[in-house]
């Protein structure tokens, strides 16, 4: 049996399904991903209630931090952990 490994090379049919690269390849030919949002949702994400809601929270709990004034409630803490990990 003859082996001739420099012609399996050459006729890999893996080469034959990529076509060849040319200089003046412009990849703007492949479309780009996007997302279009409604301008409907856009109204109901911008009045949303509850980012306000979340937005006030925040901005409370940054201040209590900065002024050094926020404490953490140990016993609601535990709690949440405690039923988190009962949960899974």
């Amino acid at each position: 049996m003859r082996i001739n490994h420099f012609n399996s090379i050459q006729n890999n049919p893996y080469k034959k399904q990529v076509p060849p690269m040319k200089d003046n390849y412009v990849q703007t030919a492949y479309k780009k991903d996007e997302i279009q949002i409604s301008d409907e949702a856009k109204k109901l994400l911008s009045s949303s209630k509850f980012e306000q809601d979340r937005t006030d929270k925040v901005n409370e709990i940054r201040h209590q931090v900065d002024n050094g004034t926020y404490k953490v409630n140990i016993s609601k803490t535990a709690a949440s952990i405690i039923s988190y990990y009962n949960k899974a």
